[in-house]
């Protein structure tokens, strides 16, 4: 009978012990998994924090191309700068700020954002560079009327190669004709025959070929022309009180020395000057007070500004007509006379929008100028790189 109670004693501590170890290893499993998963939790609360603060720093980034678009000096201001967004923060610095041409400034930007523990921190080079003329032809001012025969015509606000006379891909484009108001641009297209409206090409962000632009502003436009016709380096030809001043058969500077050239009317109204013959030339030229009018051929690469009161660009005769880089015509009168043309195309022309031949005599304004303008130049941003930057 002993040998039967010793034997139930050493089943029963067989069991108790385990019961123990089951227990045990079920707590120690517990404890385990309760670890496991608050430490799954830190960790998917780092991951959190860390994927919040790397949006945070791109936010920045995207705050930095705002501000530089904004500004009016160039280059850029320096930025520094500190928000809080979404229970976080972004700090915003320039790491460096300079100037690579008259039209064109590049800005290196870094963006730092924080979230709780978090911290990521992205670097980025941005380019801002403006542009002298935002289409093809520019239509400012109390424009008068347009008159337009046939379609031997062709205004592009696609970007071209005054060398090739091809479109250059991948730089964008704009408008082939902009205006400063939903009413002149009713005024053009309601000019244009349906065959004669394919010949605008070209668009603004919305798709449109005509379109509305707040860019270069009238008053702007007269003040440019103004500062120009007096710059020391302005070749500057008046209009004879006898008559009208005739250009033939000349050439007014070339692509690798372009020159500045301004025509001044007599303000009295009827004034014009006419290119017959052979012409090109190259650079800036500015015509005041009066008519511009293309009769022979013709080729010019740069900017054409015709400004003043009841002043119009006129085309006649098919011969071949090219201008690459931007057309301006900015009637400042404010009470135009009713009937006036503005722009009257009876012949053969192209007017390609090109960023190449602006660029190219944009150091034949003055820095006074460019400085007083910029913020009325059009312009765009893009972003050369960026990256992460660790600690």
């Amino acid at each position: 009978m002993q040998d039967a109670g010793g034997s139930s004693d050493s089943q029963r501590g067989l069991v108790l012990y385990a019961s123990l170890l089951i227990l045990s290893l079920l707590m120690a499993i517990g404890v385990g998994a309760f670890v496991s998963t608050q430490n799954n939790f830190k960790i998917s609360g780092n991951l959190k924090g860390e994927s919040i603060a790397f949006y945070l720093a791109e936010a920045g980034i995207e705050w930095s191309k705002n501000e530089i678009a904004r500004a009016t000096t160039h280059p850029p201001d320096s930025l520094n700068f500190n928000h809080s967004l979404a229970g976080g923060t972004f700090s915003v610095s320039a790491v460096s700020s300079v100037a690579l041409s008259a039209l064109a400034a590049r800005s290196v930007v870094r963006s730092t954002g924080e979230f709780t523990r978090s911290s990521s921190t992205i670097q980025a080079q941005l380019t801002k560079t403006f542009d002298l003329g935002d289409a093809a032809m520019a239509l400012r001012g109390n424009f008068g009327r347009t008159q337009l025969a046939g379609d031997s015509f062709l205004l592009s606000g696609m970007d071209h190669d005054p060398l090739t006379g091809q479109m250059v891909p991948g730089t964008g484009s704009y408008p082939g004709i902009s205006v400063p108001d939903e009413s002149i641009k009713s005024r053009v297209e309601s000019a244009l025959s349906g065959s004669q409206f394919d010949n605008i090409e070209g668009t603004d962000q919305n798709g449109a070929p005509i379109a509305s632009s707040e860019s270069l502003p009238s008053h702007v436009i007269a003040s440019l022309a103004h500062d120009l016709c007096r710059s020391a380096h302005a070749t500057v030809v008046s209009i004879p009180v006898e008559g009208d001043l005739f250009v033939e058969n000349q050439t007014w500077g070339s692509r690798a020395s372009p020159q500045l050239r301004c025509v001044e009317g007599l303000g009295t109204g009827g004034d014009l000057v006419r290119f017959n013959g052979n012409f090109s030339g190259a650079g800036i030229l500015v015509v005041r007070n009066a008519d511009l009018v293309l009769a022979g051929t013709y080729r010019w690469d740069g900017l054409i500004v015709v400004t003043g009161e009841n002043v119009a660009f006129k085309v006649v005769g098919e011969d071949v007509k090219e201008i690459y880089g931007s057309l301006i015509v900015n009637e400042t009168s404010a009470n135009p006379e009713p009937n006036a043309l503005g722009l009257d195309i009876q012949g053969a022309i192209r007017v390609l929008f090109s960023r190449v031949a602006l660029g190219g005599v944009a150091a034949l304004v003055p820095s006074t100028t460019l400085n007083a303008i910029y913020g009325a130049l059009p312009y765009r941003i893009t972003q050369n790189y960026w990256r992460i930057v660790t600690p």
